[in-house]
């Protein structure tokens, strides 16, 4: 199967300026608010794990912070 250059999407890479609020502060919140926004599942446990699956359940993210205070 042969797809011409002008049939396929075109991929936008954000400059890496819009992507610094994904590590500023070291914390999950943005990220889970987005995947949230996305309709990911979101599960946090009493130890401070978050657990988050894609809607179509192939994809899992966790954060798993050793310190419990995070």
């Amino acid at each position: 199967m042969n797809a011409s250059a002008t049939l396929l999407p075109a991929i936008v890479h954000p400059a890496m300026e819009d992507r610094r609020w994904l590590s500023s502060d070291h914390c999950a919140g943005p990220v889970l608010d987005l995947l949230d926004a996305l309709g990911w599942a979101i599960v946090d446990t009493p130890e401070a794990n978050v657990h988050a699956t894609s809607p179509d359940g192939h994809v899992y993210v966790g954060r798993l912070p050793e310190d419990t205070a995070a």
